[in-house]
This record gives C-alpha cells, structure tokens and sequence, in this order.
C-alpha cells in the first residue's frame, strides 16, 4: 500500500516527477563529458593518427587490443546510454505538451545515442574478430574492417552537432537555460557540423572540447536547478507550448 501511495503521490505530482528527471540528466550530462574526456585522453596518448591513417589505427589495436575495445565500449557504449537519460531529461512528459523543437530535438537526440551504440558495438566486435584471425590474414581483411569503422563515423561528430544546435535552440526557445548556455552550445554544434568535411578533421577535436564544456555546464544547471522547485516550475510553464 506504501509504494502505491508513494507511486500515487509522484503521479500527482508533476514538478516532482520533472525534477527527478532534472537530477538524472544533470547526472548524465557529466558522464557524458567524461566519456569525451577519456575519448581525447587516449587519442592523445596512445593513437594520435587514429582517425588519418590505416597503419597506425592497425597497429595501435594490435598492441592494445583490450585497452582500444574498453575505450570504444566507454565512448560509445556508455555515452550513449547516457545520452540516452540526457535527452529524456530536457523534453515533456507525455502528460505535458511538447514544442515543435523539443520533439524534433528529442527525435535527433535517440537517433545519435542509437549511431554512437551501434558504432560502439560494431567496433568493439571487428576488432574481436580481428584480432583472432591468424597473422597472415590480419592484413587481408583490415582494409574491409578499417573501410567500416571508418565508414560508421569514427571521428565525425556532425550528427552529435547537429543535435546540439536543435536542442540549445529548443532550450533557448523556451526559457530552460540561460542565454551564455545556450549560445555557447550553439557555437559548439555548429562546429561540430563542420566533421562532416573530411579535411575538418581538427573540427572534431575542437567540438569534443567544447562539449566537455557544455555537459558539465549542463550538468551543473540541472542539478543545482532542481533543488529549486519554483524556478525549475517556471522554466516547466515556459516550455508548455506547441509553438
């Protein structure tokens, strides 16, 4: 009876659901840039030309096969999972109407935390089936493996960009953050378009930083902001739209 009570009261209880939600992605957003940071770390210090050259992506997983299938699973995997709780976290409820661009950003925000999943995923197995193969084959079939992991988006960040711009839109928009979030996210998903460019590639580098920027910033404002129920209601009343 007291965790029907207790179901009954949360259902009553809208802010105090959208709360809960507030803390989790607030929660979310810093395992997000903690992905990106342990993506930029290893980049740097173990395969700088990861993304350049075939060679030395060949080389580096031979030599760290383990460690290169744990990096995949951290910023891919479990990015995604936490974008996953991210993108719950900035749009209605069903009970509540949602704008047209918190719609269309939540519709871009799975599309990216399914890609990153499955890119994740399809990696950490070539790489499997990869490294159990006898010598002589490794260098037969790596120009098919390198083509896929290559041809999935591995260090083109546009999509994630393109979702930045339609969420800082939406967040703008509607009042939930403040103007200096909003505008800083919206430079970082413009940058991070510019990846789709193939001679962008330092582009990719520049948006992973400035996410790392933008999650925790998030990360802060939604934690913060959801121990304080009346100004977190008005934002709730802001983005009651179908504007």
């Amino acid at each position: 009876m007291n965790v029907l009570k207790d179901n009954l009261d949360l259902e009553t209880n809208p802010y105090q659901t959208q709360l809960t939600r507030l803390r989790a992605g607030g929660f979310a957003a810093f395992v997000c840039a903690l992905c990106y940071v342990v993506g930029i770390v290893m980049i740097l210090a173990v395969m700088p030309d990861i993304n350049n050259d075939g060679d030395e992506r060949l080389k580096a997983i031979m030599d760290h096969s383990r460690l290169i299938q744990l990096w995949y699973l951290i910023i891919f995997v479990l990015f995604g999972l936490a974008l996953l709780v991210l993108n719950r976290s900035l749009y209605q409820p069903a009970y509540q109407q949602s704008g047209h661009f918190q719609l269309l950003g939540a519709l871009l925000g799975y599309m990216w935390a399914a890609y990153v999943f499955a890119s994740g995923l399809i990696a950490v197995l070539t790489i499997e089936y990869l490294i159990m193969q006898p010598v002589d084959q490794i260098e037969r079939i790596w120009p098919a493996i390198f083509a896929i992991q290559m041809g999935l988006g591995d260090g083109v960040e546009w999509v994630g960009g393109v979702w930045m711009l339609m969420v800082n839109t939406s967040l703008q928009r509607y009042q939930i953050a403040s103007k200096p979030v909003t505008h800083f996210g919206l430079l970082t998903g413009a940058i991070g378009t510019l990846t789709v460019m193939p001679d962008m590639a330092l582009a990719g580098l520049i948006f992973g930083l400035l996410q790392i920027v933008w999650f925790c910033w998030l990360g802060v404002l939604f934690i913060t902001g959801a121990g304080n129920q009346p100004v977190y209601a008005s934002a709730i009343k802001g983005v009651n739209t179908t504007r």
